[in-house]
């Protein structure tokens, strides 16, 4: 299911890219790669008993841009995440690790400068595919997503969906500086999901290439 999503994602973004040089010929259509540390934690409502804090991961993944003109382009996202957060129960600590990936849809408004530089703002929604996640408390381990096999319920899902905004500088030679914040708009929980809310919520700092 998620390599079928990925893979749809890939041919939307080229279908909106050949649509949009097709109506306007002057749409530059350019990819790039990026590189990101995340620090990645959980809002949690309806319980006191659960406490969270962000911990250092990483992500790293590629784009696509799409300049209709000096000031607006779109751009799409397919990126890979390690992410880490402290998830403490009852002050028995606990560690919770997810790797996945990451699909995201910026409208993005931008500022050229004179020397070829440029400025640029993001906002857009995200959806995200985990692959593995763990929680590690005391000498118990937990596979997250592994399903109970009488209710047929895992702890957490393995999908969840949300928004984020980018804002980021680009050298006139491709080389960018960006920074994010994401936050999503669904419960992560499976079981146990009618007694309290998981929100998760991330922060990045990183640096790409627009290759020109």
């Amino acid at each position: 299911m998620k390599q079928k999503l990925i893979v749809m994602f890939l041919f939307i973004m080229c279908a909106i890219g050949a649509h949009a040089q097709k109506a306007d010929h002057d749409t530059k259509t350019t990819w790039g790669i990026k590189a990101e540390t995340n620090l990645s934690g959980f809002f949690i409502s309806e319980t006191s008993a659960i406490s969270s804090s962000m911990n250092v991961g990483v992500t790293a993944g590629w784009f696509v841009n799409f300049e209709f003109n000096d000031y607006w382009a779109l751009q799409g996202n397919l990126l890979f995440h390690y992410k880490e957060s402290a998830l403490d129960r009852q002050n028995l600590p606990g560690k919770y690790t997810y790797w996945g990936s990451e699909i995201a849809i910026y409208a993005m408004f931008q500022r050229k400068f004179q020397k070829g530089d440029r400025i640029y703002v993001g906002l857009g929604p995200y959806s995200d595919f985990g692959f593995d996640a763990r929680l590690k408390r005391g000498n118990e381990k937990i596979d997250l997503y592994k399903k109970d096999g009488a209710s047929e319920v895992s702890a957490m899902q393995d999908f969840d969906s949300g928004f984020g905004i980018l804002l980021g500088y680009e050298f006139r030679n491709g080389v960018q500086i960006n920074a994010g914040y994401k936050v999503g708009v669904t419960n992560i929980l499976d079981a146990n999901s009618s007694e309290f809310k998981l929100i998760p919520h991330s922060v990045t700092l990183g640096i790409g290439f627009r290759f020109k």
